[in-house]
């Protein structure tokens, strides 16, 4: 039997970060931990939204490479090519490190204790769930280009 000509990640990015904002807002109104300060304090707010901004726009950023560089975005699908330009410079999972980020900027946006528990969850399930799985088929299917670029471009920061 071929092998799959996909990474066969455990879970699909967005609905995972989806999922862990949900859950943290449910779990904010149901069982408030109250380690951050109140809501809106200009401050938290400000860092905030700074955060979730460059958080979405490193996100974005990789998105438009991948569709510049003609791959799929959809880690489900097959890698077409490797992509090094744009935030892949500085990061080998600029999409998933936006994911984590937007978490951490509603956290302080919003007064969302939870958000915080959830963006290191977050983290745990991308990394272990999604990149590891990723750097394997990728080596596999690209060899020495992959290997690389694994070398000279960090995996998160």
């Amino acid at each position: 039997m071929a092998e799959a000509d996909n990474p066969n990640v455990l879970v699909f990015p967005p609905f995972a970060a989806l999922a862990v904002l949900l859950a943290a807002i449910v779990l904010e109104w149901l069982f408030p931990l109250h380690i951050l300060p109140p809501p809106f304090p200009l401050w938290m707010t400000l860092a905030g939204v700074l955060l979730t901004l460059a958080s979405g726009a490193v996100a974005a950023l990789g998105v438009q490479a991948f569709m510049q560089a003609g791959t799929n975005v959809d880690p489900r699908q097959p890698a077409l090519k490797i992509t090094t330009t744009g935030p892949y410079r500085f990061t080998r999972n600029p999409m998933y490190l936006g994911m984590i980020g937007i978490q951490f900027g509603l956290a302080l946006t919003f007064s969302l204790d939870w958000a915080i528990f959830g963006g290191i969850g977050l983290f745990l399930v991308l990394h272990h769930g999604v990149v590891l799985r990723e750097e394997t088929y990728l080596t596999r299917k690209f060899g020495a280009p992959y290997t690389g670029f694994k070398n000279r471009t960090r995996r998160w920061l």
